[in-house]
């Protein structure tokens, strides 16, 4: 009983940070960096509270998001730092699976939309969207699918 309810309050609490941000992301192209610095180590402890730490936890999260913002660097930009820690964020509410699809999922609706803005609207590839509204969309996806297995 204990395990649930700490698992709907992560999904809540990852949630509502994965709005701000997407929300933020959309207006400015920025992230809010303290919505990030506080849901991690609130997201990790609950992953280790329920039994869920150690290793796998630390690579979905910070090693996921230092894959990412690596990535960001060597790319000068394409992929933004902030989507990294985004994506540290997903991770440590989330575990390493589920973000890895979550990762996926989100780069799937992306590349989907910038195929529609491609062809209807005739943008080219230098054109940017935001990222972050792309990961929410795909953690209520993934967030779904774990509802109805």
């Amino acid at each position: 009983m204990a395990k649930e309810f700490i698992e709907k309050v992560i999904f809540c609490i990852l949630l509502a940070g994965l709005v701000v941000e997407a929300i933020k992301d959309i207006k400015e192209k920025k992230i809010y960096l303290v919505v990030v610095l506080v849901e991690l180590p609130v997201l990790m402890g609950a992953q280790y509270w329920m039994g869920k730490g150690g290793a796998a936890i630390w690579i979905a999260s910070v090693g996921i998001g230092a894959f990412f913002y690596l990535i960001s660097v060597i790319t000068r930009g394409q992929i933004g730092k902030g989507d990294a820690l985004v994506f540290c964020m997903t991770g440590a509410g989330v575990g390493l699976y589920d973000n890895l699809l979550l990762i996926y999922v989100a780069f799937f609706l992306a590349f989907l939309a910038a195929v529609f803005l491609w062809a209807v609207r005739g943008v080219n590839k230098k054109y940017s969207i935001p990222l972050t509204p792309f990961i929410l969309c795909a953690y209520l996806l993934v967030a779904g699918i774990r509802i109805i297995r």
